[in-house]
């Protein structure tokens, strides 16, 4: 289960269509985690396109055990999708709400 959302700001030189978590703050959020808690996900939005991973999300995807959450703002409400990607493999899970 979710229980805390931390919003890292995007560094890339163009934020427009890519994206990349500020490195100080991904390890600040990873290193502030109690015993009880880990990293199991990372999101990002696509605001013009379907919320898939793309060619450069694959490519970059560091983390294989962690879910890629993807939103696409193309339509209200926002499409909203889960992946695993492992060794460039892409794998859509499904998200449950409690």
């Amino acid at each position: 289960m979710v229980d805390r959302l931390v919003r890292g700001r995007n560094i890339h030189p163009t934020p427009e269509t890519r994206y990349e978590i500020d490195p100080a703050q991904l390890r600040e959020a990873i290193a502030g985690n109690d015993d009880d808690r880990f990293l199991v996900g990372i999101y990002h939005s696509h605001p013009r396109t379907k919320p898939e991973p793309s060619d450069f999300d694959v490519a970059n995807s560091f983390w294989p055990a962690q879910v890629y959450v993807l939103a696409s703002l193309r339509s209200e409400p926002p499409e909203v999708f889960a992946y695993r990607i492992k060794d460039r493999e892409v794998t859509k899970i499904p998200i449950a709400e409690r």
